[in-house]
């Protein structure tokens, strides 16, 4: 993205429950660690530009509600935090989520992800 001169937000998926065993995690710390990792290298890749000329920022990306520990949210929040980066999900993008989010956790999608805030360290 930086090399074709295209401004990009760029996220690494994260998540460590109710998905496929392949694209879990091993836990919310070893997802943590890996996000924390990707937003080391991404920024590397830029840091010799000029502020101005840098096109592309991490962010942190919690898969959706239904793949992500309350642990891992939380975890997410303070390594917002603590690396300035910014969160994006998905929210609400099929009925089926939507039902789930409710079920297990009794409140909407939005409301999940308003609990987890960005906590400087």
């Amino acid at each position: 993205m930086q090399k074709a001169g295209i401004r990009a937000f760029i996220g690494k998926l994260s998540m460590d429950k109710s998905s496929r065993i392949t694209y879990n995690e091993a836990s919310a710390e070893a997802s943590l660690q890996s996000a924390k990792s990707f937003v080391a290298r991404c920024r590397a890749l830029v840091e010799n530009l000029q502020p101005h000329e840098r096109l592309i920022e991490p962010v942190l990306t919690p898969r959706f509600v239904p793949t992500c520990s309350d642990d891992l949210l939380q975890g997410l929040g303070v390594l917002s935090g603590e690396e300035d980066v910014k969160i994006q999900s998905h929210l609400a993008e099929a009925h089926d989520e939507v039902e789930w989010v409710r079920q297990n956790c009794g409140m909407e999608d939005i409301d999940v992800f308003s609990k987890v805030r960005p906590i400087s360290s």
